[in-house]
C-alpha cells in the first residue's frame, strides 16, 4: 500500500476501515435479521466512491454500463407503475461483498514462507501435476493472488511460457466448479438460496479434475513416453494448504449442521477468525497487530470487485424492473436439465462476446426468479457458466491480468483454449442432466 501516491494512500485507509465496518455489521445483519442493512450498505456504497480514483478507465466504464441499464430498467419499472427496488439495488450483493472481504485476511496466513520461496523449482510430471493441484486448491480460497504468486516464481527471463500460463489459469478458473469460497458461488447463491452445497460440491469435482486432466494433456510435448517433460513447475507442498483444508472442513460441517445458516453467512465468519487464530499461534502479539492493519489498510484493496457488486446490484433491480415493465415475459415454462444447459451455452456464449460473467449470472439470476428453480441446479448452472466463461472469454479479468502482468496477449488464451471449452461444456451438460435425473427433477 505504501506504494501508492498520496493521494490515494488518503483514500484506501478511510476506505478499508468503512469495509471492515460494513463486514461486521453484514455478519450482525445476517444473524440478528431485525436489523437494517442499510447501514453496511452505506459503507461499502462510501468505500466504493473513495476507491473509485483507483480503477482502470475499462473497469469503470463496465461498472457504469452496467449502472446505466440498472438506473434504465428502473426508471421503465416506475414509468409503468411499478416501485423501485431500492433495497435490491443498495443491498442486493451485500453478502457477497461481505464474503470477498472476509476472505481476503487469509492471505496473511496462506502466502508460501521463505523456504518455499527460496526452494530449487521442480521439473517433470510430477511438477506439471504439484502445480496444477496447488494452484488449485491455494486459489480455491484465495482467489486470483494465488495465480500471481506463482506465476511471478515460474517466469524465465522475464516471461511467462504457453504451458505455465495455461496451467496457472486453468487449474485456477476450475475451482469454480466447486469452492464455496470463490465469489462466483456466492453470487449464484444470491439468486438460489436454500441451495445444497454439498451436491454442488460433488457436481463440481469432477469437472474441476476433468479441467486439470485435459490441462495436463495440452502440456504435453506430443510424445506419450515424455507426458509433462521438460515442464518447470512450482514446489507446492502440503503444509501450503493445511489452512484452506481446515476452513473447507469448517464450513462443510457447519453447513451440515445448521443447513438454515447461508453457506456466504458461514464463509464469512470462518475466515477472519480462523485467519486471526492462525495469526496469534504463529506471531502473538505481531499477529494481532497484522490482522488489524490488514482490516484498517489492505481491505480496499478489492476495490475492482467491490465495485463491479454494486453495480451488479443495481442491474439486478434494474431487470427486476424492466421485466416488470414488459410483462415479466420469461425465457421458459420451467427450468430443467435442458433450460440449464441453454442457459449454460448463452453464459459461455456471451463471455466468449466479451461479457463479464458476473452480467450474465445477474441477468439470468434475475430473469430466472420468476420460475422458482430449484436452487440446487440454479446455482450448479451458474458455476458452471463462470468456470467456463473466464477461459473462453478475451477480456476476464483474470486474462486481462494475465496481459497487464506478463504481457500474454488475451486472444492467445482464446484461442489455446477453443478446444478445451467445447470438452468442458459437453461434460458440464452431461453433469447437468446427471444431478437432474439422480434429483428427479
Amino acid at each position: 500500500m505504501s506504494a501508492l501516491p498520496v493521494t490515494e494512500l488518503r483514500r484506501a485507509r478511510p476506505a478499508a476501515g468503512l469495509l471492515a465496518s460494513m463486514l461486521v455489521l453484514t455478519l450482525a445483519s445476517a444473524f440478528v435479521p431485525a436489523l437494517t442493512p442499510w447501514p453496511a450498505a452505506a459503507c461499502a456504497w462510501s468505500a466504493a466512491a473513495l476507491l473509485w480514483p483507483r480503477l482502470p478507465q475499462r473497469q469503470r466504464r463496465q461498472a457504469l454500463g452496467m449502472a446505466g441499464i440498472g438506473v434504465a430498467g428502473m426508471l421503465a419499472g416506475v414509468l409503468s407503475g411499478v416501485p423501485a427496488d431500492l433495497r435490491l439495488a443498495a443491498t442486493g450483493n451485500q453478502t457477497l461483498i461481505g464474503l470477498l472481504c472476509a476472505v481476503s485476511f487469509l492471505r496473511l496466513v496462506t502466502m508460501p514462507d521463505a523456504q518455499t520461496r527460496s526452494e530449487a523449482l521442480p521439473r517433470g510430471r510430477t511438477a506439471l501435476w504439484r502445480t496444477l493441484l496447488g494452484v488449485h486448491l491455494f486459489g480455491a480460497v484465495i482467489n486470483i493472488p494465488a495465480v500471481f504468486i506463482l506465476a511471478d516464481r515460474l517466469l524465465r527471463n522475464g516471461r511467462l511460457g504457453r504451458r505455465a500460463a495455461l496451467v496457472l489459469t486453468r487449474g485456477f478458473c476450475a475451482c469454480t466448479f466447486w469452492s464455496p469460497f470463490f465469489a462466483a458461488m456466492a453470487a449464484a447463491l444470491n439468486f438460489a438460496p436454500g441451495a445444497r452445497l454439498g451436491i454442488i460440491i460433488l457436481t463440481g469435482l469432477p469437472l474441476a479434475a476433468l479441467a486439470l486432466w485435459l490441462t495436463a494433456l495440452d502440456t504435453d510435448d506430443g510424445r506419450r513416453d515424455t507426458r509433462g517433460a521438460g515442464f518447470v513447475g512450482y514446489p507446492m507442498h502440503l503444509r501450503t494448504l493445511a489452512v484452506p483444508g481446515t476452513l473447507v472442513g469448517l464450513v462443510l460441517g457447519t453447513h451440515l449442521l445448521w443447513p438454515q445458516t447461508g453457506i456466504t453467512t458461514i464463509v464469512t465468519l470462518y475466515a477472519p477468525l480462523l485467519c486471526l487464530v492462525v495469526l496469534l499461534g504463529r506471531r502473538g502479539r505481531a499477529g494481532l497487530h497484522a490482522f488489524a492493519g490488514h482490516a484498517l489498510r489492505r481491505l480496499g484493496d478489492g476495490a475492482p470487485e467491490l465495485v463491479l457488486f454494486l453495480a451488479a446490484g443495481l442491474l439486478a433491480a434494474g431487470i427486476t424492473g424492466l421485466l416488470a415493465a414488459t410483462g415479466g415475459q420469461l425465457p421458459f415454462v420451467r427450468f430443467g436439465p435442458i433450460e440449464a444447459s441453454l442457459t449454460l451455452l448463452l453464459i459461455v456464449a456471451a463471455a466468449f462476446a466479451g461479457v463479464h460473467p458476473v452480467i450474465a449470472i445477474t441477468t439470468f439470476g434475475t430473469w430466472l426468479a420468476p420460475l422458482a428453480p430449484d436452487p440446487t441446479l440454479l446455482t450448479s448452472t451458474l458455476t458452471m457458466g463462470w468456470a467456463i466463461g473466464v477461459p473462453a472469454g478475451p477480456l476476464s479479468g483474470l486474462h486481462l491480468s494475465m496481459q497487464g502482468r506478463y504481457g500474454i496477449p488475451v486472444f492467445a488464451f482464446q484461442r489455446w483454449n477453443s478446444r478445451y471449452i467445447p470438452k468442458l461444456l459437453a461434460a458440464s451438460i452431461l453433469a447437468l442432466h446427471l444431478q437432474a435425473a439422480l434429483r428427479g427433477l
